[in-house]
């Protein structure tokens, strides 16, 4: 019910994880699973400069959400800002590219300028979620203050949620009420129902 995650049991409403933590956005969906061939598909397409993934990856996410786009009303869709460094290496921001083609989609403007990175985190592949919460804290940086009421932030993967937690975070403290996330892929969560399948919609 709150990141989207694959759970354990029909009963259950929320992951191990969002049972546990305050999450600072109010609500979230993702298209896949980051598993198996997806995890694959993304490591590719971040690593091997597969940019012609992109518009399939739009589609998929953009018909995950569908449904809750139209209940969540966003504004304004923000991509998770990578820092000047990250971007040099790779070329390009993939989360900005995806939400540049998500509002395409959709027709909700993106503001690609509204949050920035502000500080070199390095790689959190390996770091648990409090490890990642205090690598990241003050990493983000609201540029524009403007159009805040209802954000739609778009990334790649969700995994702990601290990096989205560390966006909302400012976004927050910059005036924005409602924070909600659309990604491509999610962590499969804990004992989870779908161990074998990738498609969550």
């Amino acid at each position: 019910m709150k990141c989207g995650k694959p759970v354990g049991s029909p009963e259950r409403e929320f992951c191990e994880d969002c049972e546990r933590t305050l999450h600072l956005f109010d609500q979230g969906r993702a298209a896949f699973t980051y598993s198996g061939s997806m995890r694959k598909s993304v490591y590719r397409m971040k690593f091997q400069n597969r940019r012609d993934y992109l518009d399939f990856y739009a589609e998929a996410m953009v018909y995950a959400g569908e449904r809750h786009l139209c209940f969540w009303r966003p504004e304004v869709i923000v991509p998770v800002p990578m820092h000047w460094k990250k971007r040099a290496a790779r070329g390009y921001n993939q989360s900005e590219l995806l939400a540049v083609r998500i509002s395409r989609l959709t027709g909700i403007p993106c503001e690609r300028k509204l949050l920035r990175c502000v500080r070199y985190t390095g790689d959190q592949k390996e770091l648990g979620r409090n490890e990642r919460l205090r690598n990241l804290r003050g990493s983000f940086e609201v540029c524009s203050p403007n159009r805040l009421n209802r954000i739609l932030l778009v990334d790649d993967v969700y995994t702990t949620g601290s990096t989205m937690d560390e966006a909302a975070r400012a976004l927050r403290a910059a005036g924005a009420r409602q924070l909600f996330f659309l990604v491509l892929c999610t962590g499969k969560g804990k004992k989870s129902l779908h161990d074998t399948k990738s498609v969550l919609y």
